[in-house]
């Protein structure tokens, strides 16, 4: 067998900055959101909003963004409508990443079973079937379902309940350190990687390396 040591079984996966592109600047650039002022004002008070969080906690419904609007200036307050409200943010402005589905698809032919742990709002259920990987996915745990958010332990511990799993066989690739040391404070192990700072191809050797 492929494993070095059989410790780990379960690799987990957070879904922004890993399976699909999370980068506000790229998705202000794109949108013609340049002014350096503006760009500030937009990532903090919709990226970085309490309603942000809300939302990824399913504690309100997209409505809520409604005030992030409102706090915007006045011209840039349709673009933030048709992005919020109007349409699946995710599944405009935040594509797949390439080489995704080959890697998870490898580790997969190798034994380990596959599990998703992602803050992220009821939108998922829509933008994540265009995500390819997700199809070779053995669970999803989705933070609005619980009214839970990454690092807090219970939804670590919610989600090795969920799934009956032994957090020591399990390895965690999130792209937020905080995220990462919640999951070892609750006995699972991880890699810090973003795809906007490194290649797939080093996912892969670390992950190998852990196994």
């Amino acid at each position: 067998m492929f494993f070095v040591n059989g410790m780990i079984k379960n690799l987990v996966f957070d879904m922004g900055g890993v399976l699909i592109r999370f980068d506000p600047d790229a998705v202000l650039t794109e949108h013609g959101i340049t002014d350096p002022g503006d760009r500030e004002i937009f990532k903090k008070e919709v990226f970085r909003s309490a309603e942000w969080s809300d939302y990824d906690r399913g504690t309100v419904t997209k409505d809520a963004f409604l005030d992030c609007i409102a706090r915007l200036p006045e011209k840039y307050r349709p673009l933030a409508h048709r992005m919020l409200i109007e349409r699946v943010f995710a599944a405009n402005d935040m594509p797949h990443v390439e080489g995704m589905y080959e890697l998870i698809s490898y580790f997969k032919s190798k034994g380990l079973r596959i599990y998703l742990l992602s803050n992220a709002g009821q939108d998922f259920y829509v933008y994540g079937k265009t995500i390819p990987a997700i199809s070779l996915f053995d669970g999803l745990f989705v933070s609005s379902d619980w009214h839970l958010l990454k690092p807090e332990p219970e939804i670590y511990d919610k989600f090795f309940e969920l799934f009956s799993l032994d957090p020591s066989e399990c390895l965690f690739v999130d792209d937020l350190p905080a995220n990462i040391e919640g999951a070892k404070a609750r006995g699972m192990d991880g890699i810090c990687w973003c795809t906007s700072r490194q290649s797939v191809e080093e996912l892969k050797s670390r992950i190998e390396e852990r196994l």
